[in-house]
């Protein structure tokens, strides 16, 4: 009997992080069939390296459309921003 390559579900949807262009700071971009259904749940967040993933929580919907290259839904949301720790920062 084979081996599968990959056990988990393929994910549908894919979150990133976006540059506020009205207010400064960042947003949480997501990107697939139902991206307008996330307010309020924690979901992972790829970053810009696209190797390492941060779990956020989504607090609002900001915008939501298609994008103009894939045309696939995408909804700009608010997250929850986590407090740093300084002292835990190395030099």
């Amino acid at each position: 009997m084979a081996k599968e390559k990959d056990d988990k579900p393929k994910q549908e949807h894919r979150a990133s992080y976006a540059k506020d262009k009205r207010y400064g700071g960042y947003l949480i971009r997501v990107e697939g069939p139902h991206s307008n259904m996330f307010e309020g749940r924690e979901v992972p967040v790829v970053r810009k390296d696209s190797v390492e993933e941060t779990m956020e929580k989504l607090m609002g919907v900001v915008w939501t459309g298609k994008d103009n290259k894939s045309g696939k839904p995408v909804t700009l949301y608010r997250f929850e921003q986590k407090k740093t720790d300084r002292s835990e920062i190395a030099f």
